[in-house]
């Protein structure tokens, strides 16, 4: 048995959900004519309010993960989700440097489009969407700060630690964050449950430790894999990140 690079992705095209079943009002796009997205409005607008671009994780699509997001539209802040290459509507095949592609894309069809979507645009990753996001900083310097919960650092160290008995050729060399966290001076806020069986804490203590300042680290204790809005520190979870858009707004 080999672990190759498509062993990293579980695309799925059911539709889970859909923010409109909760109250928002939302936008269907699509960016370089391949990408789906949704913009998502916040129930109430604020001075504080920021386009906070979810990057989702590495199963299913934007319609599963788009739940664990929907806090910050009730709380004042737009949401712009988006499904990578290959999964949900939007075309292609998921690779490691496709989904960092993608997000590129995206992030270029934002800042290209201020009158809609405003200045104050952040990045909010989780699991691969962490990884994703601290793939890129370096190329999306006018972000006022990047979230990244649960976040990996390198799939291919992600494997090697889970089964180090089985051959592993997911990339490695130009494909970690560790390269690129350093990188930008972008404010970055870590989290991460001490209780992820997904991904272990200490890919998160790592990012934050090789990264650029601005930076902090937020660990929950006994928290799984992106677990923390349905957690007991949910409260204090959605604070933090709330207050750290504000903060940096």
């Amino acid at each position: 048995m080999v672990i190759r690079e498509e062993n990293c992705f579980y695309p799925d095209h059911f539709t889970y959900s859909d923010p409109a079943e909760y109250g928002f009002q939302k936008e269907d796009l699509l960016v370089d004519e391949r990408l789906h997205c949704w913009f998502i409005q916040p129930r109430k607008r604020t001075g504080h309010t920021a386009c906070v671009v979810h990057l989702h994780g590495n199963a299913e699509n934007m319609t599963s993960h788009i739940t664990g997001a929907l806090f910050l539209p009730e709380l004042g802040h737009a949401v712009f989700a988006f499904d990578y290459s290959g999964y949900g509507r939007s075309k292609g095949i998921p690779t490691l440097k496709a989904i960092q592609d993608d997000a590129r894309a995206v992030f270029s069809f934002i800042f290209g489009n201020p009158e809609k979507f405003g200045d104050r645009v952040f990045g909010f990753g989780q699991s691969m969407g962490a990884y994703t996001l601290a793939r890129i900083l370096p190329d999306v310097p006018r972000l006022k700060g990047a979230i990244l919960e649960a976040g990996l650092h390198s799939f291919h160290d992600l494997f090697r630690e889970a089964y180090p008995q089985i051959s592993c050729e997911v990339p490695d060399e130009g494909y970690s964050a560790l390269e690129t966290l350093p990188l930008s001076p972008v404010p970055k806020l870590f989290i991460h449950g001490t209780g992820d069986a997904v991904v272990p804490y200490a890919h998160s203590v790592a990012m934050h430790d090789r990264a650029a300042e601005p930076k902090e680290l937020m660990l929950l204790d006994g928290v799984g894999h992106i677990d923390a809005f349905a957690s007991r520190h949910a409260r204090e979870y959605m604070q933090k990140i709330v207050s750290f858009i504000e903060e940096n707004s």
